[in-house]
């Protein structure tokens, strides 16, 4: 159709009889009967530029483009008689163009939009108006399915007339992008300016983080810019763990602008589709997807954990741990208040949906819940493989070495090897050992449900099973909780009087989250040097009874294993000794102890470091036994011996023998002969005086 000066009222503004006459105006012969030809048409199959004008009174129309804006018509409705229409949206002026926009008209095509994107960032093509802005990236995007689409459709239906002319529209639109893509493509190669088109919403996005490989789905992208300069936004969404459901979370990768043509593979995200080792990068992440699903699955995961753990609550950092931790997102949020997250839930399958409905209409389950169906417990099914392979590679909890709330890598994460042989290597009475370990039997069946509670007359007062372990240093009062917590194959939570603070306001805080956490977590608490805690009250020192009073309210209500130690129990306060269920004390090792600790020491060094494997030969006899014990030591200093001794002999590559060892013994003990001297003198050492 020629260019003309038809114009159409934009129905989403309509206009006053003043506007329509400044609109509508006199027409030649010519031009009705050309208006009258078209309005018998049906729909052209063609492309129709329009464009977006306003009468004075600012009123919006849509116009033909027009060299004369003083040639006035009748309306039209241009969107009924074109499949396609381009739209220029002119200012309140009419000089400068705000947007192009895109119409699509047929039916035919809009079926095929619906059938083939359905919808996509910022557009529906459900609905039954479908306009595009410029640029029409979308449609470059599904450019493929609509050319393999017009090989499947007849060339005289609607569609085969229709289709060709929205395939020409983006040729002619995206002409050089098509060209570059089709040159550097083959070559594994992208320009910045065309980078866009590898990135069609939806596909799986690969990219590293933090040393590891990642997986997301792209939600969309945008070319932007910072102080940093320009950059292509890809918002992405990834699987994550709450503490209450599996869902979704978003963020942002940012791929910077660069100059020339680059690898695809060496942009910071890039399709994995285009990984040169895409199935092998999947199965990897499925996997670990699936460990790190079960771990969370689980609530609460004790585990062992070797490598860097990252600290986002202030100040943050990264630690290099080496201990036990605890998994458990609900207890880091709960506590760490300031750093979670939510998740966006992940929708329910049909199975799960039908199940809620019954649940709803129960009167059992809504009188539990009282009447919150938020609160209908539905039972959660499994993770997908698809939901596995963009699942984060950490997840959050506690290390007890470092006592650090932190965000853990999933691949470092690894079962514990329980060691619940330990009480046997434990150099103590047979007595004491039996009491113990018949006390922590009692205790953990009755927390585990199958054992019968012994109440104090106050409900849930005096639960707990609280062990006093003074003497010595180095007599096994620590190693006596480690085995404890092996036994029973439960965390060990050691902390000391630093931990706790020395001022009532601060102890009152940290000890009650203490608990709090061994509690939750059924954990073995030991307070090491808890002499400051208990030591008797007096008149003249009221910062010192308010330590006390805290340590003595706390305990009465602590439900748990406690094991406290100490070298001063002449100087507890009388309130605390009703408060003791096992006072255990360890006297100056005996000769046949020490020997059962080198024994047991030197065997660990056989069986960790065989002489097979180039490891460091152990040549101790019993009579090299029974010399080794005469010497005074406690347990630990025996360890320490041991270690030089062995590292000495790793050296020099050579044995371990009775003289080697005997060589680290003597500097031993000229160490406590100048200790003896000091105490001579009137030094305390560990505040024992001896």
């Amino acid at each position: 159709m020629a260019r003309g000066t038809r114009r159409v009222v934009d129905d989403n503004n309509p206009p006053d009889e003043e506007d329509l006459q400044e609109i509508n105006g006199k027409l030649t012969e010519e031009e009705k009967a050309r208006r009258a030809e078209l309005e018998k048409l049906p729909m052209q199959a063609e492309l129709k530029n329009l464009e977006k004008r306003w009468t004075k009174k600012g009123r919006g129309y849509i116009t033909e483009p027009k060299d004369d804006d003083d040639v006035p018509e009748e309306s039209i409705n241009w969107y009924e008689k074109f499949a396609l229409c381009i739209t220029r949206e002119y200012d309140s002026q009419n000089k400068f163009v705000l947007k192009t926009r895109l119409q699509v008209n047929s039916p035919s095509l809009k079926k095929l939009l619906k059938d083939v994107i359905g919808t996509f960032p910022g557009l529906s093509f459900l609905t039954a108006n479908i306009t595009i802005d410029s640029p029409y990236r979308v449609l470059y995007h599904y450019r493929q399915e609509f050319l393999d689409e017009l090989e499947k459709i007849s060339p005289d239906s609607e569609l085969g007339r229709h289709l060709p002319i929205l395939l020409r529209f983006l040729e002619e639109e995206f002409i050089d992008t098509i060209n570059e893509t089709n040159n550097l493509n083959p070559q594994g190669l992208c320009s910045y300016d065309t980078m866009w088109t590898l990135f069609r919403p939806g596909i799986k996005i690969f990219s590293r983080l933090r040393g590891q490989n990642r997986a997301f789905k792209l939600n969309s992208y945008q070319y932007t810019s910072s102080q940093c300069g320009d950059y292509l936004a890809l918002n992405v969404d990834y699987i994550d763990y709450d503490g209450d459901d599996f869902g979704t979370r978003s963020q942002t990768l940012s791929v910077p602008r660069f100059s020339g043509a680059a690898p695809v593979t060496a942009l910071n995200a890039f399709p994995l589709a285009r990984h040169p080792k895409a199935l092998e990068i999947s199965k990897q992440l499925i996997a670990r997807g699936k460990k790190w699903e079960e771990i969370n699955a689980a609530g609460q995961s004790f585990m062992d954990y070797k490598g860097i753990a990252m600290k986002t609550t202030f100040p943050p950092g990264r630690h290099n741990i080496d201990c036990r931790v605890m998994i458990d997102t609900a207890t880091f949020h709960r506590i760490e208040a300031d750093d979670t997250f939510n998740v966006t839930a992940l929708p329910l399958s049909d199975a799960q949906k039908a199940k809620a409905t019954l649940l709803q209409n129960d009167p059992d389950v809504l009188s539990v819940t009282n009447g919150d169906k938020d609160l209908l417990l539905v039972d959660r099914e499994p993770l997908t493989d698809e939901q596995r392979l963009m699942a984060t590679p950490m997840t959050r909890g506690f290390a007890f070495t470092d006592k650090l709330f932190l965000d853990f890598f999933v691949d470092n994460l690894t079962p514990i090897e329980w060691n619940t042989s330990c009480f046997e290597q434990l150099v103590l009475p047979t007595s004491q050992k039996e009491l113990v370990q018949a006390l922590v039997a009692e205790h953990t069946q009755r927390d585990n449900g199958s054992g019968k509670s012994f109440d104090d007359i106050v409900k849930n007062k005096g639960l707990g099973l609280i062990l006093v372990l003074h003497g010595p240093p180095g007599v096994g009062k620590t190693l006596t909780a480690e085995c404890v917590a092996e036994f029973s194959k439960r965390p060990l939570y050691i902390v000391s009087s630093g931990d706790l603070g020395t001022t009532s306001s601060v102890l009152d805080d940290k000890l009650s989250r203490i608990l709090d956490l061994a509690s939750t977590w059924k954990a073995v608490l030991l307070i090491d040097e808890a002499d400051v805690f208990l030591e008797r009250r007096s008149l003249n020192d009221m910062e010192r009874n308010s330590l006390v009073s805290i340590f003595l309210r706390t305990l009465e209500y602590y439900s748990g294993i406690l094991f406290m130690t100490t070298n001063r129990v002449r100087t507890f306060d009388d309130a605390f000794k009703s408060r003791i269920h096992v006072p255990l004390k360890y006297e100056e090792l005996p000769h046949s102890s020490r020997v059962t600790i080198w024994r047991n020491f030197l065997d660990k060094i056989r069986s960790s470091d065989p002489a097979s494997e180039g490891g460091v030969v152990v040549d101790v006899d019993g009579a090299g036994y029974e010399r080794l014990a005469e010497a005074p030591l406690n347990g630990r200093q025996i360890k320490n011996v041991v270690r030089t001794a062995k590292s000495l002999a790793g050296y020099r590559g050579g044995k371990l023998d009775v003289e080697a060892l005997l060589r680290v013994v003597e500097i031993q003990m000229a160490f406590e002969e100048e200790l003896g001297k000091a105490k001579g003198d009137g030094m305390e050492i560990d505040g024992v005086e001896k």
